[in-house]
């Protein structure tokens, strides 16, 4: 009998207490019951078998590979200390009974059938075999035990299922309200871009405009020459840098891409607008939460431009890489480097630790002087 047993039932605690007690309780009666030293320490022996396989066999599920072997095991246990013939028997076979409720817990019906039969049978032919047909009336009272712990066996077995159903449920309505959470945050930030570029970017494209006119109607002798294209100025910075915000709030590369195309897209681009050769790395990286993909999207934004404004760098290096339950990116340059404790406030490192904790994730940051930089963000997979 070597029918896989299924898998994922765990031990109940009140099963656990309900073995060990009655385990305790009946074989010292039973152990009572015998005559001599020699058997009474032989009848020891195998309840401490009997307890130890559970222990470190049944409530481990080392079981589950060779069931047919534990089972096979108590039972002849069982068997053995009923042979040892105490006056006090019935509490040897009451130990049947806790072995009856084990095979119900962990087993299909069928096998469960078949097991809790085998042991019925072995019993009931030990009873006849010692002490006749006036056994008779304990095998019928045992048939009736052995139906009601198996049902009571099976019940608990539906219960702990229904309970892992309700928890599994329970988590992927956990995960579903952290998905809505994630949407509604992008979905307002969508919001927010779409109203700065048609209300506020207008305006200030507008304005510039009417500099820009008001500009060419003036020489550079008069007065007011000078502050108009100042003004001028700061209308069309104004703009490039409301341009900047729009594309932070709503990056366009994770529109209609996966996050490692992106990333490829962006540092790619990055590369030949800065001339600094760039080794890339993204290949075999598993689908993580759009959260996770818009916080490592803008860490490597903000490490590349960090990189292109201080670094004096020659070479980058850019890696996405799967470890354990992480996605990780890294970062690195082979630039002058920085002193953490003396700038990291003033190129964005705080902004992007803050991004990533908000969302579970780890910033770590490598720098010195003359020795580079290599910016590590991870965030756990969905």
């Amino acid at each position: 009998m070597t029918t896989p047993i299924r898998q994922g039932i765990p031990v109940p605690s009140f099963l656990d207490v309900a073995t060990y007690v009655s385990l305790a309780a009946m074989s010292l009666l039973g152990i009572s019951g015998l005559p001599g030293l020699a058997s009474q320490l032989m009848a020891l022996g195998l309840v401490l078998c009997f307890g130890l396989l559970y222990h470190f066999v049944f409530r481990s599920r080392r079981y589950q590979r060779t069931p047919g072997l534990y089972f096979g095991a108590q039972i002849l246990i069982l068997c053995l200390l009923f042979l040892l013939r105490s006056d006090n028997e019935d509490a040897f076979n009451f130990l049947f009974l806790i072995l009856t409720i084990h095979i119900a817990v962990v087993s299909p019906a069928r096998l469960a059938i078949l097991w809790i039969a085998a042991g019925f049978g072995m019993l009931s032919l030990l009873i006849l075999t010692t002490v006749g047909l006036g056994g008779l009336y304990a095998i019928l009272f045992y048939s009736v035990t052995f139906v009601v712990c198996g049902f009571f066996g099976y019940t608990i077995q539906q219960v702990e299922r229904e309970r892992d159903r309700n928890q599994q449920l329970v988590e992927e309505l956990q995960a579903a309200q952290q998905r809505l959470r994630e949407l509604a945050v992008i979905e307002e930030r969508n919001r927010l871009a779409r109203d700065l570029h048609d209300s506020v970017k207008q305006q200030v494209f507008a304005v510039s405009m009417q500099l820009g006119a008001a500009r060419t109607l003036l020489n550079d002798q008069n007065p007011a020459y000078g502050p108009v294209t100042e003004a001028e100025r700061l209308a069309r910075q104004a703009g490039a840098e409301l341009t900047t915000l729009i594309r932070q709030l709503r990056p366009p590369h994770l529109e209609s891409k996966t996050f490692p195309e992106a990333l490829q897209e962006y540092v790619t681009d990055w590369a030949r607008q800065n001339g600094i050769p760039t080794d890339l790395n993204v290949a075999g990286v598993p689908s993580i939460s759009s959260a996770g993909d818009e916080s490592l999207f803008r860490v490597a934004q903000e490490a590349l431009a960090n990189v292109a404004r201080h670094s004096n760098a020659r070479h980058v290096t850019v890696e996405l890489a799967h470890r354990e339950n992480e996605i990780v990116l890294r970062v690195e340059d082979d630039g002058v480097g920085f002193e953490l404790g003396q700038v990291e406030k003033g190129i964005g490192l705080d902004s992007m630790r803050e991004r990533l904790e908000a969302i579970g994730g780890h910033l770590s940051i490598s720098s010195g002087s003359s020795n580079g930089t290599r910016v590590t963000a991870a965030v756990r997979r969905s």
